[in-house]
């Protein structure tokens, strides 16, 4: 009997792996609803789609099927929120290695505007930040590299702006001169986060893109409606009831792993991104893109 017993278990396990396998092969793509009073008229109904920890394209079928997920949505803007390169791949393979993922951005650029932000793979660009040339080539297609900066995107007809910032992932901040002298993640975090809400009203719409997603609390203090993070792989492995059992920057058991988080004033939407790095399986978590579409409501 007990022999029966563990026979089952076993099947129940692999069928389990074996479901996980297949699972994975696809991306799942979950759409949300952001409704907020301070979307203007003119964005009502507009489609962000978030993109976040791809960790470089490694084979043809990945690329093209994350082009064709990205279409169905027709998206108004696609958002990288980071981990678009693995830097454990570009050291290896360089530049070069990197052709599927310029492939796919090339695809994308003709979709919609794509603005990017740095994640902390991004680390590898920093060498020669001027002349990185997978930094330069995103440049070339018309990606618009967004790190602790603000964008306007004006509505044609009525002149009414949305507002998008974008701020690196503090580990990315070791060589720039007006961050690198702060002495910790936090005090990075808050100073970033100073420079791309200057000048932003609380009536304003404000979009801000970030790699991490344990800063909620601090986001909620700045003038941000909507932010869309990634980094946290939904927590790489997740347990029914449980949810992540681990993501970096968080630990074990991790708080913000994937869809929804909110306070009074402000909306967070974590991916559990497209790739994997150091750990090559998921399970119960699928890869995915967010798309998030915009309502003029309260």
């Amino acid at each position: 009997m007990k022999k029966k017993y563990w026979i089952i278990i076993l099947a129940v396990l692999a069928a389990s792996v074996a479901w996980n396998v297949y699972w994975n092969s696809d991306i799942v793509v979950r759409t949300y609803k952001h409704s907020n009073a301070d979307v203007p008229a003119a964005f009502d109904g507009y489609r962000i789609v978030q993109l976040t920890d791809i960790h470089s394209v490694r084979n043809e079928k990945q690329g093209q099927l994350i082009y064709e997920k990205t279409l169905g949505q027709a998206p108004d803007v696609i958002c990288i929120t980071g981990d678009l390169v693995d830097s454990r791949y570009y050291a290896s393979h360089g530049v070069e290695g990197e052709a599927l993922t310029l492939e796919l951005v090339a695809k994308l650029v003709q979709l919609a505007p794509v603005y990017f932000v740095y994640g902390n793979h991004e680390m590898i660009l920093l060498d020669d930040p001027e002349h990185n040339a997978f930094k330069v080539g995103l440049e070339e297609l018309g990606v618009q590299i967004i790190n602790n900066d603000t964008v306007r995107i004006t509505a044609e007809d009525s002149g009414e702006e949305l507002v998008i910032g974008g701020i690196q992932d503090p580990s990315t901040l070791y060589k720039d001169h007006q961050f690198a002298y702060l002495s910790n993640n936090g005090e990075r975090m808050e100073a970033m986060l100073d420079v791309v809400t200057e000048g932003i009203g609380n009536e304003e719409f404000m979009l801000l893109l970030s790699h991490r997603p344990e800063y909620l609390e601090m986001y909620d203090q700045y003038p941000v409606d909507l932010c869309l993070a990634g980094h946290a792989h939904g927590g790489q492995f997740r347990l029914p009831f449980i949810g992540g059992i681990y993501a970096p920057g968080q630990g074990f058991f991790p708080e913000y792993t994937t869809g929804l988080y909110a306070t009074d004033d402000l909306e967070m939407y974590v991916g559990t991104g497209i790739g994997n790095s150091v750990i090559p399986v998921r399970v119960f978590n699928p890869p995915e893109i967010i798309t998030v579409v915009l309502e003029c409501g309260d």
